[in-house]
């Protein structure tokens, strides 16, 4: 296996069996070695293969420019959030979280306090990320001795639901946002407040997030074998009909994808939030 790119001392680019790149990490890896040379595989403790090459690039610059210690720390922290999430996460968290904890602990040295207030209620939303998040949180204080309040975990909850929708960071809050006007819909058609540690309204937000995914993915429902229901329970439920109808006309109004398919769906939901 030969050196491509030098990319810190414990880091390098280089290729596979299929001339692809990968990034092979180890203490000491590159220690007073250049391009061209030869990896010692005795000291290989990972190999990366990231098939996105954007993503490659991108995390190829920050191995070079962010420091080490930090870079393994971050590792470590990923770790920990695959252990306490049953989502498989894409490789970009290595570079979206990496380089958010980095520019954190920059902004914190600086005095820097960010605004969690238009984070909406992603403790709510998002509560196994949010969760792994409080651990990170953790790790940050102990790794780095800095004080860090809780509200950091709602960014971290929402660096990890970038990683599981692969989308880009700006969507996901975007798509946030979204699932709270819903859920303020049905509220508001049903002149009721919904009880947000019920088990109806976490399947609910659970059905949300699948929904958003779905439609960003561009991966859309059938509704012909489930036509027969679906008119069963319009007619049992009227108003909670209209209600999804109102969710839907929302949602065109960001995404231009076909939603036919979804009506059973979010119909059952609401039906069990509010009847």
């Amino acid at each position: 296996m030969i050196i491509k790119r030098v990319l810190n001392n414990n880091a390098v680019m280089s290729l596979d069996k299929n001339n692809e790149e990968i990034i092979v990490k180890g203490k000491g890896i590159a220690f007073q070695k250049k391009n061209g040379d030869s990896i010692d595989e005795k000291k290989i403790d990972k190999i990366f293969v990231i098939d996105n090459q954007d993503t490659n690039r991108r995390y190829q610059e920050i191995l070079v420019n962010i420091p080490d210690d930090c870079i393994t720390a971050c590792e470590a922290m990923i770790d920990v959030i695959k252990q306490h999430v049953d989502k498989e996460l894409s490789d970009k968290i290595y570079v979206t979280l990496t380089d958010h904890i980095f520019n954190l602990l920059e902004r914190i040295q600086m005095g820097i306090v960010f605004d969690n207030t238009l984070l909406w209620d992603v403790k709510r939303l998002y509560r196994q990320e949010y969760q792994a998040g409080l651990l990170v949180v953790e790790m940050i204080r102990k790794t780095f001795d800095v004080k860090l309040d809780d509200d950091e975990a709602s960014f971290i909850a929402l660096h990890i639901v970038n990683a599981q929708i692969n989308a880009n960071f700006r969507d996901v809050i975007e798509l946030t946002g979204m699932i709270d006007d819903i859920y303020d819909i049905v509220e508001s058609d049903f002149a009721l407040t919904i009880d947000k540690d019920g088990l109806e309204y976490t399947r609910f937000i659970m059905h949300l997030r699948v929904f958003f995914e779905r439609i960003m993915n561009k991966q859309h429902m059938k509704s012909e074998k489930s036509q027969t229901l679906l008119n069963t329970l319009k007619k049992e439920y009227p108003k909670q009909y209209q209600c999804v109808m109102h969710i839907l006309e929302y949602v065109s109004m960001k995404y231009e994808e076909p939603l036919e398919g979804e009506i059973l769906y979010l119909l059952v939901h609401v039906i069990k939030l509010t009847d």
